[in-house]
């Protein structure tokens, strides 16, 4: 049952993001008692009008913002999908970061915000900003050598199996850390 509810919701996710938090909490609950042979694994690197995600998405006003005194950096961006088909993010990373996990600043850290950026519907035409005061990246473990002014590479990944790299700008905060 897990398995199937995995594939439905990889499909589904992309019409709907009240379905992608449906999803992330039936993928939670453990694998599902079964009779019979196990289901296939859902192929999510051949999709259909999902190989090009990266052709349709616009990342734009990104920041990877260093706390002021102790926090961790904290990654800020405005991402757009230009395109005519829904696409799904699965995941976000940077070399500068050894985990990178959602967060919103006004509300307590659970399981489904921290793992938002890795199934995140980006509807066709829609424009989502996260800013400080909202949601947001954590950039834990980032790396010693970070420092204002420097850029960091940071890859958003798509279902599909289509990946973006950013280069994007290391600033002092303005915003006290969390």
């Amino acid at each position: 049952m897990k398995r199937i509810v995995g594939a439905v919701c990889i499909m589904t996710a992309l019409s709907s993001l009240a379905v992608t938090s449906f999803c992330a909490r039936a993928q939670a609950q453990g694998p599902a008692q079964t009779e019979g042979p196990p289901a296939a694994q859902a192929d999510t690197t051949n999709v259909p009008g999902q190989d090009n995600a990266q052709k349709d998405i616009v990342v734009s006003r990104a920041a990877l913002a260093l706390p002021s005194g102790h926090g961790v950096p904290q990654l800020y961006f405005t991402i757009k999908n230009t395109g005519a088909t829904a696409h799904l993010l699965s995941g976000i990373s940077s070399t500068a970061c050894r985990h990178m996990i959602g967060h919103h600043a006004d509300q307590e850290g659970t399981e489904a915000t921290r793992d938002l950026f890795t199934h995140l519907a980006l509807p066709a035409g829609m424009t989502l900003v996260f800013s400080a005061g909202g949601y947001n990246l954590l950039c834990f473990g980032a790396s010693p050598d970070l420092h204002a002014t420097q850029n960091v590479q940071v890859t958003f990944s798509f279902l599909g199996g289509s990946s973006q790299n950013v280069q994007v700008p290391v600033v002092a905060s303005t915003t006290p850390a969390d």
